[in-house]
């Protein structure tokens, strides 16, 4: 009969444990109680519940008492020190190891359970444990010297203190103490290389990592006089073979020579994972806003080249463009050092403002866009947008989505006070990205580079990526004005890219159906959460726009050097505005795309006085403020002074008047060219009609005169009657 023996880690009879400061032996089980015996003198004897004892702080196992056993301390602990019963689950752990490795340890588990418990692993029930190895009759030293002696017959040069070792391994990690830790061996990325080495090379890498990017062979020489300069003669020991030093840079992840700025670029801006795609249910619920170059060149409103910006808002939904904007960019031209720059121009904070604006308004049909680009007939629900927003009635094939939230970069243009204001007022949400990780907002990253491979690439100035695809004469091409590319780029959005089938939007419960439109997406999602449109009124509008405090004098009112003025701000004329803190100060809106107007706000919920630039008749066209800071320019350099607005002015009607005659060199076109595009529609609400409801007339249904029987020639053929004297008719009345 074989003597049972606890398992390790688990508590059994004869047993001493550690409880509550003290050691006790467990004298008996019964059902889910354990008794204990106090092993100190003044201690008292315990019964306590198996779970409780398990569980308290402090708790473990001191030895297993059975014949032959030595004490072994069962303390938890972690890492490569684990118990027995925490080893259990150690088994999956070895299928990844090498097929040697693991019949190995299955190898000394079977020897190992034989000198623990007389019995091998592969033993049968019921079988009975030879002589040599049986607990009740020999001791653990016996079966040592037996099994070393055992397996050096079986020709494995193994010792008695080998055995012994592999038996106490196992008892603290279960079968993972047997396997070889050999095998576990790893390369680690300094290899051989000396890790002072490795930092000082990591520490070079990081001062060249803003720099111009040169080959290996300039950093292997640049590691190799630091190691001069700091390990002195130890230098040439510690310094790696040219070999050594290209794998190092391979393990350490530096790119040099031809794999470029781009994996550079790539790494610097990469987030730490786990990434995650940015998850949205329903329209507007998350929109995408950024700005990038479009890789195309174009004609300002003043006939120069210039490079061209794309501000676009796409939303993550139905991955639909809901606005789109195309700006020039230009350095602008300063006249000293210490001047300010004139006649810069890039995307500014009230282009955004304007995006907001045309989020939240139908995009008009224009006369000469192609049909297909109209609302109706397209996969839109029209007729339900139509029952809802009658401003759809015309318009083109792209969605209105009023945004929940709005991801942004930390750029000035979107940062800034006049946008998060405007976002609060439409109650938008605004959640920028983090720094440097485009990755953060990837679908507008995505979609802009689509828009340059499927838009920009075939209009004339296209530059390419990079200067290795730009064409030597791009600027002597035949360029489009701005306003014409941004009208391209308008019926482009409704034609090309609603109306195109999108790779993301697939129905995921029909993932083998054909991809949807981003208007096919929207139709869905209107189906399910409804329509809602928002209607903005002009004054809304005036809302949007930037604000600037100023005083209202006897001029007027200067913003930008030039002056504003009507009969309207004769209320104004120095006197305080009433507003917190401003004194005298009056806000006022101004819009940099049409700069002839400014609109003054009397009050939070008073009325607009608008004004008017007071040249502008000096002008007499359609102008931007652009173009106002580039005759600024032109007028400085010939020695003139930001004061004389009428020079200015003068100088802004001839620089219009050379870009209505186009570039030199330009063939006439027949067609007209569309109307420029100034932005949204701005101002006061117009007065009310006092004839508003009242029908027109119907001049056919409204009968003649009836024409009299005798003509007046022959009514006055006749004598006159005679006319009596004034004493006459006085005799008479007497």
């Amino acid at each position: 009969m074989t003597t049972a023996v606890t398992p390790p880690g688990r508590v059994g009879l004869g047993q001493t444990i550690h409880w509550h400061g003290q050691s006790y032996l467990v004298a008996a089980l019964q059902g889910t109680s354990v008794h204990l015996l106090s092993q100190h003198a003044e201690g008292e004897d315990a019964v306590v519940l198996l779970d409780a004892l398990c569980s308290s702080p402090g708790f473990r196992i001191l030895n297993q008492t059975h014949q032959g056993a030595e004490p072994i301390d069962s303390t938890p602990t972690t890492g490569a020190g684990r118990t027995g019963q925490q080893g259990l689950g150690c088994a999956p752990l070895l299928d990844g190891l090498p097929p040697s490795v693991r019949k190995d340890a299955g190898f000394w588990l079977d020897h190992v359970l034989e000198v623990h418990t007389g019995l091998p692993g592969f033993a049968a029930p019921g079988t009975v444990p030879r002589p040599c190895y049986d607990p009740d009759r020999t001791t653990l030293r016996q079966r040592y010297a037996t099994k070393a002696a055992e397996l050096c017959a079986a020709h494995h040069q193994v010792s008695a203190g080998t055995v012994e070792r592999k038996r106490l391994a196992w008892l603290r990690q279960g079968i993972w103490g047997l396997v070889d830790k050999r095998s576990l061996r790893t390369t680690t990325p300094c290899g051989r290389v000396d890790e002072q080495v490795v930092r000082l090379l990591l520490k070079i890498h990081n001062r060249y990592k803003h720099k111009s990017i040169g080959t290996r062979s300039r950093l292997f020489e640049l590691l190799k006089q630091a190691c001069r300069r700091k390990f002195k003669k130890k230098a040439d020991s510690l310094m790696p073979s040219r070999a050594t030093f290209y794998r190092l840079l391979d393990h350490q992840g530096i790119a040099c020579g031809k794999e470029t700025a781009r994996s550079r670029r790539d790494d610097g801006n990469r987030p730490e994972p786990p990434f995650t795609l940015p998850m949205a249910t329903a329209p507007g619920e998350q929109v995408q806003i950024d700005t990038t170059s479009l890789d195309l060149k174009g004609i300002d409103e003043t006939g120069r080249v210039v490079s061209l910006e794309l501000t676009a808002a796409i939303d993550v939904v139905s991955r639909s463009v809901l606005a789109a904007v195309v700006q020039p960019k230009s350095s602008g031209v300063k006249t000293s050092p210490a001047s300010r720059r004139h006649g810069g121009r890039a995307t500014k904070a009230v282009d955004a403002l304007l995006l907001l604006a045309e989020m939240c308004t139908p995009q008009p049909m224009r006369p000469h866009w192609s049909l297909k680009a109209a609302a109706e007939g397209s996969d839109l629900p029209y007729a339900e947008l139509v029952e809802a927003d009658e401003r759809m009635a015309g318009a083109a094939a792209r969605p209105v989505i009023v945004p929940d939230m709005i991801v942004m970069d930390n750029g000035k243009v979107f940062a800034g006070r006049a946008f998060m204001d405007a976002c609060a007022q439409l109650g938008i949400s605004v959640r920028p990205a983090a720094y440097n990780s485009p990755t953060h907002k990837a679908i507008i990253e995505r979609t802009f580079g689509s828009v340059k491979s499927l838009f920009s690439q075939f209009l004339p100035g296209y530059m390419g990526k990079d200067l290795s695809q730009q064409g030597k004469d791009v600027a002597k091409e035949r360029l489009w004005r701005i306003d014409q590319i941004n009208d391209f780029l308008q019926q482009w959005i409704a034609l090309g890219w609603q109306q195109r089938p999108h790779a993301e939007l697939r129905n995921p419960f029909l993932p083998s159906m054909p991809p949807r439109t981003p208007n096919q997406m929207f139709a869905a999602h209107v189906a399910s959460n409804g329509y809602t449109p928002l209607r903005l009124s002009p004054e809304d509008r005036l809302r949007l726009l930037p604000t600037t405090w100023v005083t209202v004098t006897e001029k007027g009112i200067r913003i930008n050097n030039r002056t504003y003025d009507s009969r309207a701000l004769n209320p104004y004329r120095g006197k305080l505005s009433g507003w917190p803190g401003k004194g005298q100060r009056w806000p006022v809106r101004h819009h940099p795309h049409q700069p002839e107007k400014v609109w003054l706000q009397t009050g939070p919920t008073g009325e607009w006085k608008e004004a008017t630039f007071v040249y502008q008749r000096l002008i007499g066209d359609a102008w931007t403020e652009q173009v106002w800071d580039l005759a600024t320019a032109v007028h400085l350099e010939r020695g003139g002074s930001t004061r004389n607005e009428t020079a200015i002015a003068r100088e802004v009607q001839a620089m219009l008047q050379r870009a209505g005659r186009g570039p030199a060199g330009a063939s006439s076109r027949s067609e007209p060219y569309p109307a420029a595009d100034r932005g949204m529609a701005v101002g006061v609400e117009p007065a009310q009609n006092p004839y508003q409801g009242i029908p027109a007339p119907d001049f056919h249904t409204i009968s003649a005169l009836p024409s009299m029987d005798v003509s007046l020639s022959h009514l006055c053929r006749g004598p006159l009657p005679q006319v009596q004297p004034i004493a006459t008719l006085a005799d008479d009345v007497t």
